[in-house]
């Protein structure tokens, strides 16, 4: 691709601190923290999934998206990767969170008490250890967002409890139970903040990748050799299986490096025509 097709700006642009922002849940959620970092200004735009978020910012609805793509025990949020295989928008700014997952009850409500969980999947595999603690009388319920749990939970029989952040307890009438419960206190989520329009703001230094390889020797030894050549650190190098394919599998790889850079250019312009797969997702700054 050509210098301006990857979005470079102006080393004089910084990155906008206001616009409409959509994020997935309700108030009080992690994509609103990390929305509130990055647009200290902004205004928040609630959808029920990440798809509605993406949709929004597809359709000129909100300026800008933040969705939660990656967590340092969970892992990937399969969703939001697949929901970017599309190309329809691209990344321009990430945000690292650090968790807190609380147990959140109704006030006067004891450990003993409790029947069920509710929480956002990513949250309850964060806190499997506390969870298989309370053995099998207690049921664990996925919900869509962990504030919308708590909300929930505000609404229901004492038995009832959520996973969600401190915040959550306030804005809903919650008490903290327990606090950090989640598997390990170095709980860190990646949320990135997705355009339709590509943009590279001075300072990026976070390339994202998506890409399939050819069925050939040597082929993810000679992606990784293009950037090993250029002293590049690839950061992180994950295979997922492509649906209805026969163990085929798409790459997600991000990388220490900026497109500003021609000879860094010149190794992706490579991939492009090499490989079966190519999706370029974005050169963005993450806080």
């Amino acid at each position: 691709m050509r210098a301006e097709d990857y979005g470079i700006l102006n080393q004089d642009v910084i990155f906008p601190q206001s616009g409409r922002i959509a994020c997935q849940g309700i108030a009080g959620a992690n994509s609103q923290v990390a929305a509130q970092r990055m647009f200290p200004y902004g205004k928040q735009l609630f959808f029920k999934n990440f798809e509605g978020v993406v949709e929004a910012v597809k359709s000129g609805l909100a300026d800008f998206g933040v969705l939660p793509i990656e967590n340092n025990i969970h892992g990937s949020v399969r969703t939001v990767y697949s929901l970017l295989q599309n190309g329809d928008v691209t990344i321009v700014r990430g945000e690292r969170i650090h968790i807190h997952n609380d147990l959140l009850v109704k006030p006067g409500v004891r450990l003993e008490d409790i029947t069920e969980i509710y929480s956002h999947e990513q949250a309850i595999g964060q806190c499997s250890h506390f969870l298989k603690s309370l053995g099998d009388k207690v049921r664990i319920t996925p919900v869509l967002n962990t504030a919308i749990a708590a909300r929930e939970v505000a609404g229901m029989p004492a038995g009832a409890c959520a996973i969600a952040n401190a915040v959550c307890a306030g804005l809903y009438g919650l008490e903290n139970l327990d606090i950090d419960i989640q598997d390990s206190d170095n709980n860190y989520t990646r949320f990135v903040c997705i355009a339709r329009q590509k943009a590279v703001y001075p300072g990026s230094n976070r390339i994202s990748l998506m890409l399939s390889l050819p069925h050939q020797p040597g082929s993810l030894y000679h992606v990784l050799q293009g950037f090993a050549e250029l002293n590049v650190d690839v950061i992180k190098l994950e295979s997922v299986p492509i649906p209805g394919r026969d163990f085929e599998f798409l790459f997600y790889i991000d990388l220490t490096a900026s497109v500003t850079d021609p000879a860094v250019r010149e190794v992706l312009d490579d991939m492009e025509k090499t490989c079966p797969r190519y999706l370029y997702l974005g050169n963005y700054l993450e806080n």
